[in-house]
């Protein structure tokens, strides 16, 4: 079972990489595309003891140290499935590469101005930690450890915004929109988008509601951790709440979206067994398929 699954997860894991790969390029956001000139500092340990390495200002104003990172990075996940495939016994070494290639990556572009921040990415930073380990009881352990991870990065979102008392504030949307979309509004009033947010701001009701759909969104992943029952739902108010994000506030979180798997793929309950892709179905053939209670 657990070897199954594993195979799933990868696969997924693989398919969503490089669909987000084929998106970021379309977008000019490899790094050779966006050629970064400086960076900035980020005050946490981890940060500072990656600065130690000064990896990031080895690849500031290096056109052909871009395309190295680039390439590195887009294709460690393919080094680990090929290895995870045909050389199984070296499957640790391979994801222990992954996991170095993505930290060092993402580290150094996060750094970057680019206005990106290190915790949308930290599904490329999690996933070759779960790849680890080459017991299947292990490979499950952390699997399920990632589910709840994913909950809670999500649900405490929602808690964050009761405990600042923002959810209490009818003017909250308005005022966050109007910071946000300030550029926007400033040199392109006249554009659509700019008529469009400018339209929220002066309702505040209406952008108020949003507002407290989305805190509701985020608060529903708390019945995560009692019951696997609603894992499917949970799983689609997220991927609505990464388009709302790009649509209403021009926050691009689609790094995150791998984190889905956890919630679409889990250890099989007995008498269930995997559909054609991330469903159930009640052949006989088959290793995994989301657990409910």
């Amino acid at each position: 079972m657990g070897k199954s699954l594993k195979h799933t997860v990868v696969l997924g894991y693989l398919l969503l990489f490089y669909i987000l790969m084929l998106y970021k390029w379309k977008s000019g956001l490899w790094l050779f595309q966006l050629q970064p000139l400086f960076f900035r500092t980020r005050p946490d340990l981890f940060t500072w003891v990656f600065m130690q390495t000064r990896l990031h200002l080895w690849l500031l104003d290096h056109p052909a140290r871009w395309i190295l990172a680039d390439t590195l990075f887009y294709t460690a996940p393919l080094f680990y499935y090929i290895t995870y495939r045909w050389a199984p016994r070296y499957s640790w070494g391979a994801a222990l590469y992954l996991l170095a290639v993505h930290w060092c990556y993402i580290q150094c572009y996060t750094l970057y101005p680019f206005g990106l921040s290190i915790e949308g990415f930290v599904g490329w930073l999690l996933f070759p930690i779960v790849f680890l380990p080459t017991r299947d009881k292990t490979f499950v352990f952390l699997w399920e450890g990632l589910r709840y991870f994913f909950l809670f990065f999500f649900a405490s979102a929602g808690i964050w915004k009761l405990m600042q008392g923002g959810i209490f504030n009818g003017m909250q949307m308005s005022a966050i929109l109007l910071d946000q979309h300030k550029d926007l509004l400033y040199n392109s009033p006249g554009a659509p988008q700019a008529c469009f947010f400018r339209g929220l701001i002066g309702h505040p009701a209406l952008s108020y509601a949003l507002y407290a759909g989305a805190t509701l969104m985020e608060l529903s992943f708390i019945t995560g951790f009692f019951t696997r029952r609603y894992d499917r739902v949970l799983a689609g108010i997220f991927a609505v709440f990464v388009l709302a994000d790009v649509l209403l506030m021009r926050i691009d979180y689609t790094e995150t979206l791998p984190l889905i798997l956890t919630l679409l793929l889990s250890t099989k309950k007995p008498g269930q067994t995997a559909g054609p892709f991330f469903g159930t179905s009640n052949s006989t053939k088959g290793d995994c398929a989301p657990l409910s209670t």
